[in-house]
């Protein structure tokens, strides 16, 4: 009886430990399947973190893309060389300035590669740029042709623009000036009608000889220097002629003559036995006597034939002195000067240059 309990016993005692570890087992499983869950749930996680990152990387693919596209288009335009072209624009119309007028043109280039330009005239130096020059005028008669050159390695192409004054002209400043010319000696002298020419002599003759022959008298004055300057107004002229301060009369040539007669007579750049001829322009008579003492004068025909000779650019301005008759008694009758003591007084005006 008490072993038949006792197997009882240990058969609850079995189905008891059988019944704890099937349960058992059942924890482990859901333990198990728990995880597994979590598992995947981190694998979702993941991918879902990993989208960011595709959409970060789309940009960068954009860029690349365009930095490719960039690339073939200079590859293009590279193969796409062309010759270049050029048109000259005036941009600054002409503008005065410190007595000058001035133009500012730019060069309007195209072609591949990118043209240089180049200037036969850039009075900037440069300031404004390679494709820009500037052109100083600085007189309302100038002109100048502006030329531009378009270079590239497919060519070269040129303009060109023809610029003159358009500013206002300005009123020319009017200068004053004058003073004493003395004569010429070398030029200067006396002629022995018909037999011989005295030029550079000290001492000049006015009247006859003891073989009743005319002596004439000759002055050269040099006024290259008033010719050169610009627009000469003659606003008074003199000659200054002392006679020869120990005799200035030799017997009696108002005898022999009523006047001294003198011309402007152009006799060029020497005096020779020729110029005794016949000619000229009279400026002035003085009446003749025995106490002349000079032969000095201004006249309005004087003044105008100096300002004649101003206006043709002459280089020499000149005079010749005689009287209107002679003597025919064997006796030399005349009046005598130093060349070097005469002079030409000249007062005039001029326009400043620009």
């Amino acid at each position: 009886m008490k072993r038949k309990k006792l197997y009882v016993l240990i058969a609850v005692l079995a189905i008891i430990s059988l019944f704890s570890f099937s349960a058992l087992c059942g924890d482990w499983k859901a333990t198990g399947d728990e995880e597994i869950d979590i598992g995947e749930g981190t694998e979702e996680e993941a991918e879902e973190e990993e989208e960011p990152e595709e959409e970060t990387e789309e940009p960068e693919e954009e860029e690349e893309e365009e930095e490719e596209e960039e690339e073939e288009e200079e590859e293009e335009e590279e193969e796409e060389k062309t010759a270049p072209t050029i048109d000259l624009e005036i941009y600054l119309d002409a503008t005065p300035t410190d007595g000058i007028c001035y133009y500012r043109v730019q060069a309007n280039v195209t072609g591949n590669p990118s043209p240089s330009v180049s200037w036969n005239k850039d009075d900037s130096g440069g300031s404004w740029g390679s494709r820009k020059a500037q052109v100083n005028l600085h007189d309302p008669s100038e002109t100048f042709t502006l030329v531009g050159t378009a270079t590239n390695s497919e060519g070269t192409a040129t303009d060109s623009i023809i610029l003159s004054w358009g500013c206002p002209i300005p009123e020319p400043e009017i200068l004053e000036d004058g003073g004493d010319i003395t004569a010429n000696t070398a030029l200067s002298g006396w002629i022995w009608m018909g037999s011989a020419a005295y030029p550079g002599a000290s001492i000049a003759y006015v009247g006859d000889n003891s073989g009743d022959t005319e002596l004439k008298a000759y002055l050269s004055f040099s006024i290259d220097h008033i010719g050169d300057l610009d627009n000469v107004t003659i606003t008074d002229v003199s000659v200054i002629l002392p006679l020869h301060s120990v005799e200035p009369v030799h017997n009696h040539p108002e005898l022999a003559a009523s006047l001294v007669v003198i011309k402007v007579y152009d006799y060029g750049s020497s005096l020779d036995l020729g110029d005794g001829a016949l000619g000229g322009t009279e400026v002035k008579i003085i009446g003749t006597t025995d106490s002349l003492t000079n032969f000095n004068f201004s006249s309005a025909k004087l003044k105008e034939e100096l300002q004649n000779a101003v206006d043709i650019d002459k280089d020499w301005f000149q005079l010749k002195l005689g009287l209107n008759g002679k003597t025919n008694d064997g006796i030399a009758d005349y009046y005598k000067f130093n060349p070097s003591n005469a002079k030409l007084h000249v007062d005039f005006q001029y326009e400043e240059s620009s």
